[in-house]
């Protein structure tokens, strides 16, 4: 133990009294992270050496925190404190959704507990209740509790770490079966004849109305390279290789219109482009460059709306909905766009393996469960071709 004593000094006091004192570590706050050290006075080193081992001993016995778990007596005051060290660990967007269930869904339900009375009983009655409004589709039934569940879980988890409870009363509570989750999870996308009408609109469009051309360059773009909305957003021109037809993906917008790194380390891409899509680039570059000129400016954002530093993704899903409705075709939203990209590549038979990197999705079963439809629609065609090639014999 001594070890731990840094250096014990002789310290003279007013009175002429000599006492000893030593700065001590006594380790890393297993709630902070931070190193805990304490000053220790005694009347003689051998004092001094004896209440560092009792300092020791009763750090340890603590859980090796100073945090003392009396503080916090209801749920309003954990979750509080949860939020203060979590958002500080994720992306404003994740900080943004997280924050909204907690002031929209976990608040009301629990915030008025005080943490003795949250029981496994309790929390389960509360899940049940949750659930039955989501599968007997009520209004103001929440479709993913689930994820309510989880983030209670893990609130209360982190009372466990702060000694505020002595165990986690969510930990054993069973989640009932999400009968609606399945019959929402349909993703949205345009078939064959739906993304030709949409095209044939975009098409007869007045491209000499600069706001008309850039937001069909928009579209077009974001259906040739399956690019999330505010990846696209974000892109440089330095960001596009017009030489060898690829587009690189190193950033993104967050809810701020501020640069964030990628979603994940896997939406770090280089994205093969075709040909049309590089020349529609080139063109729109040019159309760009001559908008500059009448505003005496150079553009380096590949979509800027000469406005705001990035474009508000904001703005421009209600200039899209206006187009889909003028087109006759579904609301399916920036993100269809991307849904349709993967749609039309496995259709071609692109292996998902090539379909995950080209999303940027971190796991190949991320891609698998999104798209699995779509290889069932595959199957169903496969049952065609083999009954027409039968027919041809």
């Amino acid at each position: 133990m001594e070890r731990n004593i840094m250096q014990i000094k002789q310290i003279t006091k007013k009175d002429g009294s000599i006492v000893y004192r030593a700065n001590v570590y006594l380790g890393v706050d297993k709630v902070t992270g931070k190193d805990v050290k304490t000053s220790i006075t005694g009347r003689t080193k051998k004092e001094v050496k004896q209440k560092t081992k009792e300092a020791e001993i009763a750090f340890l016995q603590n859980g090796s925190t100073r945090f003392q778990a009396s503080n916090i007596t209801t749920y309003k005051e954990l979750a509080s404190l949860w939020w203060e060290s979590y958002k500080h660990t994720v992306k404003p967007n994740t900080q943004l959704n997280v924050r909204r269930l907690l002031d929209n869904h976990i608040l009301p339900l629990f915030g008025s507990y005080k943490l003795d009375k949250l029981t496994t009983p309790l929390i389960q009655n509360v899940v049940n209740k949750l659930a039955d409004k989501t599968n007997k589709g009520e209004d103001g039934a929440f479709l993913y509790y689930d994820s309510l569940h989880a983030l209670n879980k893990r609130i209360l988890q982190y009372g466990v770490v702060m000694q505020a409870l002595p165990f986690n009363p969510a930990r054993e509570v069973i989640l009932p079966r999400n009968s609606q989750k399945s019959k929402h999870q349909k993703i949205k996308h345009f078939d064959n004849q739906e993304l030709k009408t949409f095209l044939d609109y975009l098409n007869s469009l007045d491209s000499n109305k600069y706001r008309l051309y850039y937001e069909v360059t928009l579209y077009k773009f974001l259906l040739a390279t399956g690019c999330r909305i505010n990846e696209a957003l974000a892109l440089s021109w330095s960001d596009i290789d017009f030489d060898n037809a690829i587009v690189h993906i190193t950033k993104t917008l967050n809810y701020k219109q501020e640069i964030n790194s990628p979603k994940s380390h896997s939406s770090y891409r280089d994205i093969d482009i075709d040909i049309q899509t590089i020349n529609m680039l080139r063109q729109y570059k040019l159309r760009q460059t001559q908008e500059d000129w009448k505003l005496g400016r150079s553009e380096m954002v590949v979509f800027s709306d000469f406005i705001h530093e990035y474009p508000n993704n904001r703005t421009l899903q209600t200039r899209l909905r206006t187009h889909f409705k003028h087109a006759k075709v579904n609301n399916i939203g920036f993100h269809g766009f991307r849904h349709t990209h993967a749609s039309l590549l496995l259709n071609s038979g692109i292996p998902y393996k090539e379909l995950q990197h080209r999303l940027g999705h971190s796991q190949l079963s991320m891609t698998m469960d999104i798209y699995s439809h779509l290889s069932k629609e595959n199957a169903k065609k496969a049952v065609s071709y083999f009954e027409t090639a039968l027919e041809n014999l």
